[in-house]
């Protein structure tokens, strides 16, 4: 028999029970580990088995309960320049077409005049 770490707040370092009392000759003999919750050894005759299912934390004599998720974020504020608007129409698509060429022409006009007035 091998030594176990010593206890822990006065709590042994392993709690063992049968499965079943009514039929001991088809129980299974799991010990608990008070050390570390969650784990888990169980055995029947020579084999054996060993579980972990738990947080990965080690008892210190009060009860790990893990921080709650963040609190949602705002939503990103709307606004004309990220709002989604109708696809204009094959007209107003022209119109608009045109009303940039027009603008350009000005422009390079515009241009011009300035260019001869040096």
């Amino acid at each position: 028999m091998f030594t176990c770490v010593s206890e822990m707040f006065n709590i042994p370092p392993w709690s063992s029970k049968l499965s079943s009392i009514l039929t001991s000759q088809y129980a299974i003999a799991v010990l608990r580990s008070n050390l570390w919750p969650g784990a888990f050894a169980y055995a029947r005759g020579k084999k054996f088995e060993n579980i972990y299912v738990g947080w990965g934390l080690k008892y210190v004599g009060e009860v790990y309960t893990p921080p709650g998720p963040p609190l949602p974020l705002n939503e990103y504020p709307s606004g004309s320049e990220i709002t989604e608007l109708l696809d204009p129409s094959p007209e107003e698509e022209q119109d608009f077409k045109e009303l940039l060429e027009e603008q350009e022409a000005v422009l390079e006009e515009t241009e011009e005049s300035e260019d001869d007035e040096d």
